[in-house]
Formats: C-alpha cells, structure tokens, sequence
C-alpha cells in the first residue's frame, strides 16, 4: 500500500515561464495544481503515474473543467527520497505548442496522526523544506514547533475532559498547512483547522505565515510590514473587503452587523502575484452555515499605502 504523499514543485516550463506546482500521489492517481508565477491563479491538475516506468501523465483544466493542456515526463528520485525532479514536455490541449519544462522539488510535506479509540483522533500535515538553505530549515522547524503546540493543546483539553465526562461524540482535530506562494524571497503558508469538540457543530479557523527571505534568513511578516507605517492601509483594505463580502452575499455583512474591519479580523492572510488574500472564518462575516469567506485585494487597490521596496515589492508593477 502506498500511502497519499504530498510534494511541491518549483521550475521552468520553456525557457522562461517560472511555474510552481502540488502534486499529491494517491497510489497510482495523481491530483494537484499548478500556477503561472506571474498570474498566480492555481490551474487544476489530474492524472496517474506508472510505478514500473515513473512516467507522469497530467491533464491540466480550466475552472469550466475544459482541458488545456497536458505534462508528460519523468519523475527522478534519488534513493528513498522520492521525487526530486520532474522532467518531461508541456503540450497545448490543440497540441500546436510544446514545450519542455523542468521541476525541482522544494518541500516535502510531514503527515502525522494520532486516535484514542473513543475519545479523540487529529491528523496533522505541514510542509518541510528541502531546498538546503538556512531559511528554509528555519521555517520548517517552525512549522513542525507549531504543529506540535497545536497537537499538544487539543490532546491535553481531550485528555482533561475525557477525564470527567463522556462526550456525544469523538473528539477530532485536522490541521493542515500549505503552500501558497514559493520563491527564493518570498514563502507563503497557510493553514486550515478543523475542530470538533462535542456540540452541534464543529469550528474552522485559519492561520497563515508569510516570510521573507532576507540574506538567507527568514524573516516572520505581519501585516503592518507590507505597508507604509502612516499610511490608511487598515481603511483601504476594509473597504475594499466589505465591498466584495456584500457581493458574496456575506450575511453579516448584508444586515449591517459587520460595518468594517479591525486589524484583528485581518491576521490570516497569504500572498500571491495576484494579491494579498484574506482568510475569514465562521461567524466573522456571517453565520456559520454560510462557512468561510476569502477575499482576494489586488496590488492595484494597494497603491499609495504598500511600501514600495518592502516584501510586495516583486508584485509591484
């Protein structure tokens, strides 16, 4: 049995297209997506790989589900550690343009899980670097610290209730953290948890960490690093998210409960050539049926509050 295993990719389709892709191998079934760095708008990807050969086929679909394109390539491990490059052609669906393109793998990522028959269970994932730089050991060992507090916090409340009372229910935790955006100045990451501890329902909540890469060192940014120190960027970034939260019909939001944003309601965040996007879970723009709502704010909203040679400035056109 081979287990899911999640891998990303950095590289080059042609010669200058920079491309970051997640694979994730199911047995002999391949899912992910892929982007364009300078368009950042992930491109769905499905298709297998032949464990004799180690060739992968992956057929590329728009958000209409029509095919556009397609990989064909080779996947080369070195020893046990699977995967470490991928090479191959890149073809149009009409299959008038092929081009090769090449892809090395930048992190692995780290599944872990725990269940006591019962009482509890909670799966983690979080990616590991492998690209040998201090920074990015840096930002793994962080990922994996934070990954255990938050393991540690749940089994711990589990272990105390559990202790008392029965519950309705199984106790259950999923924590997942991905890769948003990967260059050599810039790592986005963010992360998804799902709670459920007894009651009608359980509860998401997002968190996120964005770093920049400064001389080999990663440096952890919140949101008051991407803009000028005196500027309105609080305002600017509320306004424009209400906005787009009415047009998503965000209830909260449509009977005046929610006026604007607070710099609080802005911390999970991610960013990506097409923009800074905010992460708002339940009960933040509406009510928890309605599930999370995520905003996307486009450098263009951005002018006259971003600092111009700060951690955006490689978006800045």
């Amino acid at each position: 049995e081979v287990r899911e295993t999640r891998y990303y990719y950095a590289g080059t389709i042609g010669d200058d297209l920079s491309v970051q892709m997640e694979l994730i191998f199911d047995s002999g079934d391949v899912t992910g997506s892929y982007m364009y760095d300078r368009v950042g708008i992930p491109i769905a990807l499905t298709g297998s790989m032949d464990s004799g050969t180690a060739v992968l086929s992956l057929v590329e679909q728009d958000e209409k589900g029509l095919k556009t394109g397609t990989f064909k390539g080779t996947v080369k491990s070195r020893g046990k550690d699977f995967g470490n490059y991928i090479e191959g052609q890149w073809s149009k669906a009409n299959g008038l343009t092929t081009l090769p393109f090449k892809l090395t793998k930048v992190a692995d990522f780290v599944s872990a899980g725990l269940s006591v028959k019962g009482k509890y269970e909670a799966a983690y994932m979080y990616p590991s670097f492998v690209t040998g730089t201090k920074s990015g050991r840096e930002i793994s060992e962080r990922l994996a610290k934070e990954a255990a507090s938050e393991k540690k916090k749940f089994t711990d409340q589990a272990e105390e209730f559990f202790k008392s009372q029965e519950s309705a229910g199984e106790w259950q935790e999923d924590y997942n953290y991905s890769i948003q955006y990967y260059s050599p100045e810039l790592i986005s990451l963010s992360g998804e948890v799902f709670s459920y501890t007894g009651g009608a329902h359980g509860n998401t909540f997002y968190i996120s960490s964005n770093y920049w890469i400064k001389e080999d060192k990663a440096l952890l940014l919140s949101l008051p690093d991407l803009f000028l120190p005196k500027s309105n960027y609080i305002k600017v970034i509320s306004d424009y998210c209400m906005r787009d939260l009415r047009k998503q019909e965000a209830g909260w939001v449509l009977n005046g409960e929610l006026k604007e944003l607070k710099a609080e309601d802005l911390k999970a965040f991610v960013i990506s050539p097409g923009g800074v996007t905010f992460a708002f879970a339940p009960y933040v723009a509406g009510p928890y049926v309605e599930g999370p709502y995520f905003v996307t704010v486009g450098y263009g909203e951005l002018k006259g509050v971003v600092k111009p040679d700060g951690p955006l400035r490689q978006f800045l056109k």
